[in-house]
């Protein structure tokens, strides 16, 4: 069943002036609200769960009393069984539905927490992720959401009703004898010197091991990800060496939890020991002097042992509680970065986009203390239904001069305008609905190919759109080739294609869309030649009537681009047409003379080995 899913609407921590700790537990708090009536039930039923808690021991001692009277009829007799019974089933019951309720509870914030951090996560820009690993944003959104259900499940419900049954036994306890209970009473209020003293321990240990589980998590996230990498320079040994240093880093700090999860225990189940000696010592001495009847004394008694497990636990459930409020404070350190992107609250009334693009006096700075910016006053206007090839050296800022048009990193009013509008004025979603980009990285998830390419189609798309995109990239010639065509599963990342064949496989993704800004950022790189030249054909069609941005290293992408510009350190140092910057004896001159000497060689080694493979194969016949 579907359930709505929205962001905890709580201020920063700077707008409340609260502490770290007490804005998690406000933003906490609005969940607990959100299931406010599964904790409302839980409250009804956790106080009968106390009077059927309160009351058996004392059925346990009126009958004991009713056996030990020989003139008691045995219809009374049995009639107190059936009680004790009938309390002792309801007891049972209740404690079960109490559980199931608080517990469902738990689950529901977690299921809730979980999605909006979810969401949260995808409306941060990309500059977010550049200071946040991925292991890191990994563990908080597994190990940190289990430790909060279990603050909420098994945590709220010992915090609640071990009080409430403490309050309602030693009513019971004062009625029965004022001053048995005051000195059974008398070691209880240790346990809140014993709290006072671990529960600081307790924060500090556990948020270290959460934190320790992240750079963990964020290890194995690194290596798996990079695992070609990881043999092809030999380096497992060395990687395991630097997991085994986190590890047992993480090993440290885990055991210096376990200490002190290990020692409030034994500590706190020493209490009721007490107290049941001093119900031993002094309610043997009361029955012995006839001031006590024996269906009194086992009344105190089980009172005290049916308060042993709340109290013993109660130590595990302030290191649970400690845990899972370190653990909500990470949790609300991501939930409380403010989307530096997000819709305007003056939004243009735009319903498409033609794709005009202008910058004007564009400067672009990655982090705000960066000394030099990426991109520096461009000014540059790009028609709608034309082509931009932007050229340069590595660093020179054509990925960040692409990524900034669809607004992936946020920059000033008035510098980047599409027909007319200021893009920050623009709602994302016409925005990005109307742009489709291919990054350098081409990333497919691991799911099949017709999915990875019909990403971001309609879900009645019909297959034909994407085997009209997959001709389109050159993508088609190679389908007979998988094991199972477009059904086939690319695996994670898409590792069971080639280098070029994912290069494709996005660019068909991004044409299936049919956009009106297509940004192509050196797309083409791991292709050959001649299959960048078949690309390039069959893109022709593409690009008539939408604006097409090519970012590239190799000139020959470029050259029949309506405008080239060529970026130095985050300038334009020249713009024009192919001929006419070739003319110039420039940067993209040299470039393109440079390129054409390497393609020259290439086409040489590669003509001269296949001579020596002829010459070889003559000489064994």
């Amino acid at each position: 069943m579907g359930r709505p899913v929205s962001a905890a609407p709580v201020l920063s921590a700077a707008e409340t002036g609260d502490s770290p700790v007490r804005h998690a537990l406000r933003r906490l708090s609005v969940y607990l609200r959100r299931n406010s009536i599964y904790y409302s039930f839980w409250a009804l039923i956790t106080l009968a769960y106390v009077a059927a808690f309160v009351a058996f021991p004392m059925l346990v001692g009126w009958s004991i009393a009713g056996a030990m009277d020989p003139e008691l009829p045995s219809e009374d007799l049995q009639m107190r069984f059936l009680a004790l019974l009938a309390v002792a089933v309801a007891r049972g019951l209740l404690r079960f539905f109490s559980r199931m309720l608080v517990f469902t509870a738990a689950r529901e914030v977690e299921y809730e927490m979980r999605n909006d951090l979810f969401a949260h996560l995808q409306r941060l820009p990309q500059s977010f992720y550049f200071d946040w690993r991925t292991g890191d944003l990994m563990s908080r959104c597994v190990n940190d959401l289990n430790a909060v259900r279990l603050m909420l499940g098994p945590g709220l419900l010992s915090i609640v009703q071990t009080p409430v049954l403490f309050l309602g036994v030693l009513a019971a306890m004062f009625v029965l004898d004022p001053v048995l209970a005051t000195l059974v009473l008398l070691p209880y209020p240790l346990f809140i010197v014993i709290a006072r003293v671990f529960g600081t321990a307790l924060y500090s240990r556990s948020l270290a091991v959460q934190v320790g589980l992240a750079d963990l998590s964020n290890r194995v996230q690194e290596v798996v990800s990079g695992i070609s990498v990881v043999k092809a320079y030999s380096m497992e040994k060395e990687q395991a060496s630097r997991f085994q240093e986190t590890n047992e880093e993480l090993y440290r700090r885990a055991l210096r939890l376990v200490l002190i999860n290990g020692a409030m225990p034994t500590i706190t189940g020493l209490l009721p020991a007490v107290a049941m000696w001093v119900v031993l010592i002094v309610g043997g001495s009361s029955i012995s002097k006839g001031e006590m009847g024996v269906a009194e004394f086992f009344t105190f008694a089980m009172y005290i042992w049916d308060l042993t497990f709340p109290t013993f636990i109660m130590g595990w459930v302030v290191a649970l509680v400690q845990r899972g409020s370190a653990a909500m404070q990470r949790i609300d350190e991501v939930l409380s970065v403010e989307p530096s992107i997000r819709d305007h609250s003056e939004l243009e009334s735009v319903e498409s986009l033609r794709g005009e693009i202008e910058f004007r006096g564009l400067s672009f700075r990655y982090h705000a203390d960066d000394f030099e910016p990426a991109l520096k006053d461009l000014h540059l206007r790009v028609p709608a239904g034309s082509s931009l090839g932007v050229v340069g050296g590595v660093g020179s800022g054509k990925t960040t001069l692409a990524s900034v048009i669809p607004r992936l990193y946020e920059v000033e009013d008035g510098q980047v305008f599409l027909d007319g509008f200021d893009i920050n004025r623009l709602p994302l979603k016409i925005l990005r609905s109307s742009i489709s980009m291919v990054p350098q990285d081409s990333f497919l998830f691991s799911t099949r190919l017709a999915d990875n390419i019909a990403y971001g189609l309609p879900e009645d798309a019909p297959a034909e759109q994407v085997r009209e995109a997959a001709e389109m990239a050159q993508l088609a010639k190679d389908i007979h080739e998988l094991p199972e065509g477009f059904e086939t599963l690319v695996g994670e990342r898409g590792v069971m294609l080639s280098g070029g064949q994912r290069q494709r496989a996005a660019l068909a993704r991004a044409l299936a869309l049919r956009p009106s800004i297509l940004i192509l950022d050196d797309t083409l790189s791991a292709v050959d030649a001649e299959t960048e030249a078949a690309i390039q054909s069959g893109l022709e069609e593409v690009f008539e009537g939408r604006t097409v941005v090519v970012v590239a290293s190799r000139v020959s992408t470029v050259r029949d681009c309506d405008q080239i510009v060529v970026l130095e350190e985050g300038r334009i140092a020249e713009i024009g047409g192919h001929e006419e910057l070739v003319a110039a004896g420039g940067l993209y001159s040299r470039l393109a003379s440079e390129q054409a000497a390497a393609e020259r060689r290439r086409q040489i080694e590669s003509d001269l080995g296949g001579s020596r493979e002829s010459g070889e194969g003559g000489q064994a016949s």
